[in-house]
């Protein structure tokens, strides 16, 4: 079986080559306004333990959470309580 090949970056809060993009899920909102956004990219660093996001991709969370009613699609998830 081949290995997938995962490239490298320069993490840009300790200046290590061991960070890397992973596409995880966001939550926008709150109560009602809540929004689910699958598959956000985020750059997470093994040397440091850090994730973050760029610049780009804020700004495209922030236009999806602006405008909520636009290709929005319900589906029912399952929510727990961490208690």
């Amino acid at each position: 079986m081949k290995e997938k090949l995962i490239e490298l970056i320069i993490c840009d809060i300790c200046g290590v080559k061991a960070a890397r993009v992973v596409k995880r899920p966001q939550v926008l909102g709150r109560g009602k306004l809540m929004k689910l956004v699958e598959n956000v990219p985020v750059i997470a660093c093994k040397s440091c333990g850090e994730s973050y996001m760029t610049s780009a991709t804020m700004n495209t969370l922030d236009k999806i959470r602006i405008n909520q009613k636009e290709k929005n699609s319900a589906r029912k998830i399952s929510v727990e309580e961490f208690v």
